[in-house]
């Protein structure tokens, strides 16, 4: 940042201080260690992208990037046991856990129609 610059930082967005602060090329010195990584994951936009919406917000990454029960739709879409083993692992999970699923699934329903 130029010092006889006269700019008002307040009323800059997340880029603009960015460019104020002269990071580009210098993020390794100037980010924080996890917004580092995220800029080196992801580049400079997105990066600031994630901190503007999520800055403060701690947050957690699960294991498992898509819901039990949408495998377990998917699954059911076949009757053939090695497909749905391997629609099941290729989301993280066992085909025991899907087939669980599936029958507490069927349970409820089955429940439902009797109060009916």
């Amino acid at each position: 940042m130029n010092k006889n610059e006269d700019i008002n930082l307040n009323l800059l967005d997340e880029k603009g201080v960015y460019e104020a602060f002269n990071v580009e090329g210098n993020e390794a010195e100037a980010l924080t260690d996890s917004y580092f990584e995220l800029y080196q994951l992801l580049g400079a936009e997105n990066m600031l992208k994630l901190y503007k919406h999520f800055h403060g917000d701690k947050i957690d990454c699960p294991m498992k990037l898509y819901r039990a029960e949408y495998i377990a739709d998917l699954a059911k879409q076949t009757t053939e046991r090695r497909q749905r083993a391997n629609i099941a692992r290729a989301a993280g999970y066992s085909l025991k856990f899907i087939e669980s699923v599936l029958q507490k699934r069927k349970k409820e329903d089955e429940e439902d129609k009797d109060e009916e």
